[in-house]
């Protein structure tokens, strides 16, 4: 009796888990998606950029790779650069004048050609932009059935982008230059000896890192929005008629950046995955490859951010190994045979196979 009720106990805490860490991915599966009524549509409301972007250690290149890159602003604006004191004074110099005259321009309404110096921090950066902007452009006016009118108007709305980038650039620039001065201080702490040795200087070095990488994260953010506004001005363009039709969609296909296509498939197979784990854990269906798939999912969130890298995201790295040894020990039990639909499906495939040995015998 004694090891009946022992028995049934662990029977019972399985399902009790099963249950639990179904619940919590099918929980967090469907806050992705959001049901606007005004349309009728469900709509995603996640993103991956940011865990993607955030990843740290020996993995984090290869997902950071994976998220939009606003430009290769990694490449061309994360840089160590020791600062240049006549170089700055320089730098510093041509901003003060670059402000002035553009201040004595903008009442009057004149445009003048953009300016980017090429000795500015953000001058890679500039140029990154403009050219994938210009491939933007390209492929709009690439489109037949637009006229002429249109594609003339479709350059002054990049030249005029084009102005707001250079004014942006120019404004920022000296912060910039800081920004490329903490790399290159932090880089510098971290070839220090002994520093990965004393709890202060471990300290001290994350907290640097923390800031470093949140400083670029304003001029990304306004480099997306003038994405935006130089797409949602093309696509001003269009007669409403023509933003109905089949212009429309190769207007919106050619406006749209290929990364942003791979996150938004990334973001649905997230969703998908999530949800449909959780769901099957719920039922107990596929207990075991549900288990399997929802480990490895966890495993790649921790492999973004293993606690011994500085800056990492430690609680998230335990919170998440705690259940990933939860979905192991739940694959490895095959938890669905208790209270859960893969028992209905063994008893019918051991009842068919016992038919057929019959029928064969």
């Amino acid at each position: 009796m004694p090891a009946a009720c022992c028995a049934w106990s662990v029977v019972v805490a399985l399902v009790f888990l099963r249950l639990c860490v179904g619940w919590h991915f099918f929980s967090e599966g469907i806050k992705k998606v959001e049901y606007d009524a005004s349309s009728d549509e469900w709509n995603m409301v996640f993103s991956a950029e940011g865990f993607l972007s955030s990843a740290k250690g020996p993995l984090a290149g290869f997902f950071q790779n994976q998220a939009p890159s606003t430009h290769q602003w990694r490449k061309s604006l994360a840089v160590s650069q020791q600062l240049d004191p006549a170089k700055s004074a320089k730098l510093a110099g041509w901003v003060a004048s670059y402000v002035k005259r553009r201040q004595g321009e903008l009442p009057s309404g004149k445009v003048t050609p953009p300016q980017f110096a090429d000795f500015s921090p953000a001058a890679s950066w500039g140029e990154e932009i403009r050219q994938d902007w210009q491939a933007t452009l390209k492929r709009f006016r690439d489109i037949k059935t637009l006229s002429k009118e249109q594609l003339d108007k479709s350059e002054g709305v990049f030249k005029k982008y084009e102005l707001y980038l250079a004014d942006y650039l120019a404004e920022e620039a000296l912060a910039i230059e800081a920004y490329q001065h903490e790399i290159f201080r932090l880089e510098q702490a971290k070839q220090a000896p002994g520093f990965d040795e004393v709890p202060f200087e471990i300290a001290r070095v994350t907290d640097q890192q923390a800031t470093v990488d949140r400083t670029p994260g304003k001029w990304v953010a306004q480099i997306k929005a003038l994405d935006a506004g130089l797409a949602d001005e093309l696509r001003g363009l269009l007669s409403v008629a023509e933003q109905d039709s089949a212009v429309g969609t190769r207007v919106q296909s050619a406006l749209t950046n290929p990364e942003t296509r791979r996150l938004d498939r990334m973001n649905v197979l997230v969703t998908c995955v999530v949800t449909g784990v959780g769901i099957c854990l719920l039922l107990g269906l596929f207990t075991r490859v549900a288990a399997i798939v929802g480990a490895l999912f966890l495993l790649s969130v921790m492999a973004s951010q293993p606690p011994w890298v500085p800056g990492a995201y430690t609680l998230v790295f335990y919170y998440q190994l705690v259940e990933f040894a939860a979905l192991l020990f739940l694959a490895a039990i095959g938890a669905g045979q208790w209270a859960g639909l893969d028992f209905i499906i063994q008893g019918l495939w051991s009842r068919r196979r016992s038919t057929q040995g019959a029928a064969i015998q």
